[in-house]
């Protein structure tokens, strides 16, 4: 890279990651990119600052989803699908990038590089259960960072929902082939779901504003309205599990439809 200041390094450190830290991104590079005037490639200078900010012994981990697999039945070549384009840019641009380690499900897929990614991407065929790619973060202690946008990207929900066992969900199997290295994988993969006929609707816009007011959210100003956003797994993982136990709907804009004598209503 030709030309490169440290801005964003200094707002990534001061929202809490270290170095060794394994950092789950969500980048939405066009809210973004004019913190970095005057670079010519704005995906690697992003780049470029989250390894500078976590080191050599850091872990980058960037969504990967295929959702095409699910909803038109399209194979997952875990090695050279790429992610979904509704991702944005970044996931796409890191997919070129080696040396990366992919997780399998493929609408819960993450990319992951550095120390842990071999780790990360050797996961189960569950898109949120045991020895899932999303559950490795949990258990690694890493951190979630929203660069331009808020958090109603957290993924990760999904996780706690699945250990706290939520009636509005169920995992369904998946018959579609998943491949690696011209092979297929003889792993069972399932994803989790919603019931489509009871109304279901997630309060993705809510993230933000419970996380916030939970205390879970270190965050800096980007520029204008824009900012970036640190949480750390675990403390959400729990925070959202006791909100769970309570309220099986905590995380949706209203208590679902479930009609009596039908699934999942008994």
């Amino acid at each position: 890279m030709k030309k490169f200041d440290g801005r964003l390094v200094k707002l990534i450190k001061k929202v809490g990651i270290k170095k060794g830290d394994i950092v789950l991104v969500h980048l939405d590079i066009c809210k973004s990119i004019s913190l970095n005037k005057g670079v010519r490639n704005d995906l690697e200078y992003h780049y470029f600052s989250l390894k500078k900010a976590i080191g050599n012994n850091g872990t980058i981990v960037v969504p990967a989803f295929f959702y095409e697999y699910a909803r038109n039945n399209r194979v997952f070549d875990v090695t050279n699908t790429p992610p979904s384009r509704k991702l944005g840019f970044f996931p796409l641009f890191m997919m070129k990038k080696r040396n990366k380690h992919r997780s399998i499900n493929p609408i819960s897929s993450l990319l992951a590089f550095g120390k842990h990614a071999k780790f990360i991407g050797n996961s189960s065929g569950s898109a949120f259960g045991y020895d899932s790619a999303f559950y490795k973060l949990y258990k690694l202690n890493a951190k979630m960072l929203f660069i331009g946008i808020d958090c109603r990207a957290t993924t990760f929900v999904h996780l706690p929902e699945y250990m706290a066992g939520v009636p509005h969900v169920y995992n369904k199997y998946f018959k579609t082939s998943v491949i690696k290295n011209k092979k297929k994988i003889n792993l069972p993969i399932s994803g989790q779901v919603r019931y489509l006929n009871a109304n279901v609707e997630y309060d993705s816009d809510g993230h933000t504003k419970k996380f916030e007011k939970a205390g879970l959210v270190k965050k800096e100003k980007l520029h204008s309205l824009y900012y970036i956003r640190c949480l750390k797994c675990d403390e959400v993982f729990n925070f959202l599990l006791k909100k769970l136990k309570k309220n099986f709907s905590y995380l949706l804009k209203k208590n679902p439809k479930f009609k009596k004598g039908q699934t999942p209503l008994k």
